[in-house]
């Protein structure tokens, strides 16, 4: 299955690893690589992570750093619709 980071995603990615970066870029590579790991999961297990606020997003934690990664599955597709920290305020959906 393909996984296909949503502009919006991206954009949190660029974010995280920027701020992250500034104060210490080994744990900026470190929380990227694993996001990255964790994105190829989903190619094989799409469904590896929670249900969130609409049944078709899906939600799962970074073990060891505090990030979130929402996703959907459409057809032949992981969508990744954001990267978020845990502390941050939740979505008005969620």
């Amino acid at each position: 299955m393909k996984v296909v980071f949503t502009k919006p995603a991206l954009a949190e990615l660029d974010t995280i690893a920027a701020y992250l970066s500034e104060r210490n870029p080994v744990v900026a590579a470190n929380v990227v690589a694993h996001i990255d790991r964790i994105t190829a999961q989903l190619s094989r297990f799409p469904l590896m992570g929670h249900p969130k606020y609409k049944p078709e997003v899906r939600m799962i934690p970074l073990r060891r750093y505090p990030y979130l990664i929402f996703y959907s599955v459409e057809a032949d597709e992981v969508h990744i619709l954001s990267i978020r920290h845990a502390a941050r305020r939740p979505l008005e959906d969620e």
